[in-house]
């Protein structure tokens, strides 16, 4: 696999990225290249073939270059992390609130709790599953 095949992959997923902006200059191009799975963007500078000089190449912002951003990847994974991690903390929390209420205040044994989320559960994942292909249309 060569350097520009390499490119044109993201390092995370490993799928092929789109190129979401282009911009041609008088010595150089430069793209913008976002992945459609994870969304981590990177720019890419593709120099012409009559470029010798570099003082246009030099010009241009470090942010440009033909390796990913690894900060933008491992924001990328940290903010995915934290969020995912949140949410399972508040789901316990929230599932420990409910069973503690329904129990001491509902008179609900646990074993009826247990019974009755169990059968809610595929209901919560198919509503779930339908929000979210809703969300992907749009």
């Amino acid at each position: 696999m060569s350097g520009s095949d390499q490119s044109e992959l993201c390092p995370h997923c490993q799928s092929r990225v789109e190129i979401s902006f282009q911009e041609f200059a008088l010595r150089i191009t430069a793209k913008i290249l976002t992945c459609p799975n994870c969304g981590i963007v990177a720019a890419v500078r593709v120099p012409s073939a009559k470029s010798k000089g570099s003082s246009l190449v030099w010009s241009i912002p470090n942010l440009v270059g033909t390796m990913w951003r690894k900060s933008t990847m491992i924001e990328t994974l940290n903010a995915r992390f934290r969020r995912v991690f949140v949410s399972l903390i508040v789901a316990v929390l929230v599932a420990a609130v409910l069973r503690h209420v329904l129990h001491v205040y509902g008179w609900i044994p646990r074993e009826d709790i247990r019974t009755g989320a169990l059968i809610a559960l595929p209901f919560a994942i198919s509503f779930y599953l339908a929000v979210s292909a809703i969300k992907r249309r749009h």
